[in-house]
């Protein structure tokens, strides 16, 4: 009697082996299918977030910020002039922005709570909360202007260039990686400008023939 089931066992041998091959191909399929839902539903919340955040610094900053320019400016005290460094006490030219202006701008001490609602706006788009593609899109060449105007206020909080426990660590690592990017794209734009009015220069300029050439 086993002689004759042998075949339909062999065959069903087979046909299981077939259907488990089928089944974990399935389950792949579907895991890989959960992992990419999975990485554009975080891709989603990461930019919802990084709008958040743009929009907390269009409101909340600019709003603090504002107090900070008007005590200042009742103080006659621009914004920062000077060269970027390594945001670090030394980095500040005396010859550029005096001790005094510096200490005088420190002494407004509404320009803390300014900063520290831009650290907090940092440390979300450093941290990978907030996507800072999105964010540098939105907010990308005010956030830079807006540090380089308080950059010995910044500067003169840490004394050491690398210290992890220093004041405005994110404000700080966010301008070099937006600030670069910024810069290129400025210049890509020049580039763009000068070569569109090249070309249409050249498209108004005709040559004369030498005679016996025409």
């Amino acid at each position: 009697m086993l002689g004759h089931l042998r075949p339909w066992l062999e065959a069903a041998y087979f046909f299981s082996g077939i259907v488990v091959a089928i089944a974990v191909a399935f389950g792949l399929k579907q895991i890989g299918l959960l992992k990419k839902d999975i990485r554009v539903r975080n891709e989603r919340a990461a930019k919802e977030k990084a709008i958040e955040y743009a929009s907390r610094y269009l409101c909340d900053y600019v709003r603090l910020q504002g107090v900070f320019f008007d005590a200042r400016e009742g103080e006659k005290l621009g914004p920062y002039s000077g060269p970027i460094g390594d945001f670090t006490r030394d980095s500040i030219p005396r010859s550029v922005q005096g001790l005094e202006t510096v200490m005088k701008r420190y002494g407004i001490h509404s320009w803390l709570p300014a900063m520290n609602e831009l650290e907090a706006i940092s440390a979300a788009f450093t941290s990978g909360v907030a996507d800072e593609a999105t964010g540098f899109k939105i907010i990308g060449r005010s956030f830079c202007g807006t540090v380089q105007d308080h950059y010995d206020l910044i500067a003169w909080s840490r004394h050491k260039a690398h210290n992890p426990q220093g004041y405005w660590n994110n404000i700080v690592q966010l301008y070099k990686m937006w600030s670069p990017r910024l810069e290129e794209s400025e210049l890509r734009q020049a580039k763009e400008f000068l070569e569109n009015r090249i070309a249409g220069i050249a498209s108004h300029t005709t040559g004369i023939s030498a005679i016996g050439t025409e």
